[in-house]
């Protein structure tokens, strides 16, 4: 049942995708020279409606499967079904699709206000930087992490971009918001007595530290909303 969920849920993700994405050329193509700024904005504008609409459907659709499953195993009170429920559960939280609720740490890290003589790269954060952070909080019982809102996945890379990093399929600039859920104790000592902090902080890179209480890490998107996807947009000139 999990499984035929997970497709179904991936057929109508892509579709929808797909969906957007010829509708948005489709304007663009078709009215080229025909239509006024203004004429293709009301048009775009009514896709993004279109989409966000969609967008809650689906939503609407995820929480009532959900919440029908929770019931079946509560009704029938069968322990495979509800083993089943469980690992599904389990399975979610371990692929980062389920808010995370707990107290932790908040990292945040900002380039050094005014570079030294040196190389100019020393004096902003890479994301080697970042990632040896992640690294640390992981070996030290991280549950749950986020930068900038953007949930960590076991799969999630960052490249550096120029001034910016890259995560999952978003450009981030700093400052860089990291946050961790696990025992507050361990991970605010871990990172505080890293040692490529201790030399970050030599160069000027800021780096706050904070224990936070009862906090959530908010799930991986699968899909993003219509103004995400819209913000990826670059103009270019012919």
């Amino acid at each position: 049942m999990v499984k035929t969920h997970k497709i179904l849920m991936f057929v109508v993700f892509l579709l929808l995708g797909m969906l957007i994405t010829l509708q948005f050329r489709g304007i663009l193509q078709n009215n080229e020279g025909q239509m006024s700024i203004k004429e293709l904005a009301a048009s775009l504008e009514a896709e993004e409606a279109e989409g966000r609409r969609l967008l809650e459907e689906l939503n609407n659709l995820e929480a009532e499967w959900s919440q029908l499953l929770n019931n079946i195993g509560s009704r029938q009170r069968d322990p495979e079904i509800m083993a089943l429920i469980n690992q599904r559960d389990y399975e979610y939280f371990r692929a980062g699709l389920t808010n995370v609720r707990g107290n932790g740490i908040v990292i945040t890290m900002q380039d050094a206000q005014t570079a030294g003589s040196g190389d100019i790269e020393d004096y902003i954060i890479h994301d080697a930087d970042i990632t040896g952070i992640l690294n640390e909080l992981r070996i030290n019982g991280a549950e749950a992490i986020s930068i900038n809102g953007e949930r960590i996945l076991g799969t999630s890379k960052l490249v550096c971009a120029g001034p910016t990093i890259f995560l999952n399929k978003s450009r981030y600039p700093p400052p860089y918001v990291i946050k961790a859920i696990g025992d507050p104790d361990i991970l605010y000592d871990a990172i505080d007595q890293l040692p490529n902090v201790a030399i970050m902080r030599i160069y000027g890179i800021r780096i706050d530290i904070r224990k936070e209480y009862d906090m959530v890490i908010e799930k991986y998107r699968l899909y993003e909303s219509v103004d995400e996807w819209l913000s990826h947009l670059e103009v270019v000139s012919e």
